[in-house]
């Protein structure tokens, strides 16, 4: 799980040093792409197990890690269709 944490993370910070955001189903789309699976080996759908990956990340970074202004970076990066934070 924390290779999948760390790709999230390093795939938000290239994100937002280009200004750019991307969806929950775009992330599963991208991850799956690059055989990156669930914990069970099956693919991202883009939807609750999407947005529990980018929580557990951003928990991961800001909590465990304590970087605010790295896990400011995956609140940031990863968002929901409607635009809002797709870590909450």
């Amino acid at each position: 799980m924390s290779k999948k944490k760390h790709y999230i993370w390093q795939l938000a910070v290239f994100l937002r040093s280009h200004g750019m955001t991307m969806s929950a189903y775009e992330l599963a789309e991208h991850l799956n792409r690059n055989n990156i699976l669930t914990e069970s080996g099956e693919e991202f759908q883009g939807g609750q197990g999407t947005y529990r990956l980018i929580s557990l990340t951003w928990e991961w970074v800001q909590n465990e890690l304590l970087l605010p202004d790295e896990a400011k970076k995956i609140a940031e990066a990863f968002v929901k269709d409607d635009g809002t934070y797709a870590y909450q």
